[in-house]
């Protein structure tokens, strides 16, 4: 044997491809999973604060609101009164009996199928700005937990539910970004 013999040879590495698929399939599910959450932070946004902002009709020094309180919801679900108004509720419950309720204000009202119920109430000059909720105060079937809407008084909050959808879904962006990193590194 010769000397060249001898020596060891070399084996030819087999260039590893990269496996496209597994990237291909985290880069889809993060997708999926953003859009998913995007669209369920989306849905919610109503009930956080991603409506319209109903200030009344002023008729006769008096902040009036007509409210519909149908099966599961109030419309308009925001209101705004600043603090020394004099507030009319006017609310009819087209379907069931309902509850319309205020416990900052002292406000508590049974709603009867077809009757429009008005009630009149003071906001005091020192009453604390902010946001408060009116619910339902009777049961009225599976979805009583989400019949509420918000009272603003005053300036009221900074307006998060408009931000928290695009907050929430790059939190979970993040998330699905980061664990597809981990889980990449893992599979070395």
């Amino acid at each position: 044997m010769t000397e060249e013999e001898k020596k060891p040879q070399e084996v030819p590495q087999k260039r590893r491809r990269p496996y496209v698929g597994g990237a291909l399939l985290i880069a889809i599910t993060v997708l999926i999973i953003t859009l998913f959450t995007g669209g369920i932070a989306y849905g919610i946004q109503s009930m956080i604060g991603g409506e319209e902002v109903e200030k009344g009709v002023l008729v006769d020094g008096v902040r009036e609101f007509r409210i519909l309180a149908p099966q599961w919801y109030y419309e308009p679900s925001i209101i705004k009164v600043n603090p020394g108004d004099t507030v009319r509720f006017i609310v009819t419950s087209p379907d069931i009996t309902h509850g319309f309720a205020i416990n900052e204000l002292g406000v508590n009202l049974v709603l009867s199928s077809g009757v429009a119920i008005v009630h009149e109430v003071v906001i005091p000059p020192d009453f604390s700005e902010g946001t408060y909720t009116m619910y339902c105060s009777i049961f009225c079937g599976s979805g009583h937990s989400y019949m509420k809407g918000s009272l603003i008084v005053g300036a009221g909050g900074a307006g998060m539910g408009k931000i928290l959808p695009y907050i929430a879904t790059a939190v979970m962006s993040g998330v699905f970004i980061a664990v597809g990193i981990i889980g990449r590194r893992r599979a070395r």
